[in-house]
């Protein structure tokens, strides 16, 4: 993030009638909020959002998270208004997510609302408006009032009174300043927060000279302007998170971590992670593997890195590998569904004593008074190729399954799998697993439906 392109937020419990629009998750620097009664207070983390209500940032940062799933990471020197929000656990066609961005940039992951009905998810600015067809995106609008979207998932619209088009996952769209100019492809890309500080050239009384080119006055060369300290950004906070482990100190199985509060970086990438006591820390690494689709965010880290046991260092052939995402509040009551792989880490094994391989599968699921899921697995390593099949069911978000066959181990493989449902209605599942054989393999993956 996102910050953060995915951005990601937690799927509250819906039927509250009377339950706010938005709960404020996080808050850094100056941010005010102003109500319909036109009085403005200082914005704090918990506080609670509804309609009418309008955030100003300054130079300050906030996250909102909403009753359907959404969230808006709002970046500095930004306005954003609630115009007509409801939400009452259900898409009947009474819900909508209506909010306007007066000034600077947000991005955002849509819930419910965004996903299952888009005309009754809008957001305007001074010279656009917005519709979605997926998850997420960054919208920024520019100095001269033109508006700038990217989309990071599904498919965003961009209409202006000269017409209208579609901005798929990747790709910018620019809704220029004029009125009569219609929206068309860029490749601009909206930068979260506000330009970089552009210092003018001093003048030097030394820097006169006469019509020769000679210097009037000899002067000894004058210092360098110090470069204006900018100061660090502040990760994304994002907490009621599910998230599973593979790494160096685990030989049997992945670690689950619920309710977790992740923190992730301008780039979206996760940082670190705490689960109760238990915490997760990039430290002098980096990432190795990154992947994320707004909902899932997915990757595997090497170099050093704070584990709840200690501290490990991973050189680049071994890593620990993670999936965290929104886990599912309730599960579908109904229906059959396939999950194709959405991206994955790299899988390695824990002694680092080859090359990373490759990583292929898939899911079936069939909803119903519990879930039951069989999944097909392969970590194709430089040595070896395993494949296993393997089942489970499950009454809420966090599984794991049974491994009821296997290929490609050098003696009888112990193979564990876990995984939970991500999204809110489940659109995603993210998995890791653990391969003890003669070596131990590990790796971790996002699947879509």
């Amino acid at each position: 993030m996102r910050k953060f392109a995915y951005a990601i937020a937690l799927l509250v419990a819906a039927g509250d009638v009377a339950a706010a629009a938005a709960r404020v998750d996080f808050v850094h620097g100056n941010v005010t909020v102003t109500g319909p009664d036109g009085r403005s207070q200082p914005l704090v983390r918990g506080a609670e959002l509804d309609n009418g209500d309008t955030v100003r940032t300054a130079q300050g940062r906030a996250q909102l998270r909403f009753n359907d799933g959404a969230y808006v990471s709002l970046q500095p020197d930004s306005e954003f208004a609630i115009r007509d929000y409801r939400f009452e656990g259900k898409t009947d066609g009474a819900e909508r997510g209506f909010f306007a961005l007066a000034k600077g940039a947000m991005r955002t992951v849509s819930g419910l609302i965004g996903r299952v009905n888009r005309d009754r998810y809008q957001i305007t600015t001074p010279t656009a408006t917005i519709g979605i067809r997926g998850t997420g995106g960054v919208i920024q609008v520019r100095d001269d009032g033109s508006t700038l979207v990217v989309g990071t998932s599904g498919i965003w619209s961009l209409t202006t009174p000269a017409g209208s088009i579609d901005v798929p996952a990747g790709a910018s769209g620019l809704a220029p300043a004029a009125a009569d100019a219609p929206p068309r492809r860029t490749s601009q890309a909206p930068q979260a927060g506000p330009p970089p500080l552009i210092l003018p050239t001093a003048y030097v009384q030394g820097d006169q000279r006469d019509a020769k080119g000679n210097p009037l006055i000899s002067l000894p060369p004058a210092p360098p302007v110090a470069p204006t300290p900018v100061p660090p950004e502040e990760p994304t906070v994002i907490t009621g998170l599910s998230a599973l482990f593979a790494h160096g100190r685990t030989v049997d199985q992945p670690d689950v971590g619920i309710d977790v509060t992740g923190r992730f970086n301008a780039s979206g990438q996760l940082i670190q992670a705490d689960s109760g006591s238990s915490i997760y820390r990039l430290d002098s690494g980096t990432h190795a593997d990154f992947g994320t689709d707004g909902i899932l965010t997915w990757g595997r880290w090497i170099g050093q890195v704070t584990l709840p046991g200690g501290v490990d260092t991973y050189s680049a052939n071994q890593g620990l590998h993670y999936v965290i995402g929104i886990p599912t509040a309730v599960l579908p009551t109904s229906g059959v569904a396939t999950y194709t792989l959405a991206g994955a880490s790299r899988p390695t094994y824990l002694d680092g004593s080859t090359t990373p391989g490759t990583f292929t599968g898939s899911l079936s699921v069939t909803f119903g008074g519990q879930a039951s899921i069989n999944g097909q697995f392969q970590a194709a390593m430089p040595d070896r190729t395993f494949a296993w099949n393997a089942t489970g069911s499950t009454f809420t978000s966090d599984f794991s399954l049974f491994t009821t066959s296997s290929s490609g181990c050098a003696s009888a493989c112990t193979i564990a799998t876990s995984g939970f449902f991500a999204g809110p209605s489940a659109e995603r599942a993210g998995v890791a697993y653990t391969i003890q054989d003669t070596k131990t393999a590990i790796g971790a993956a996002a699947f879509r439906r």
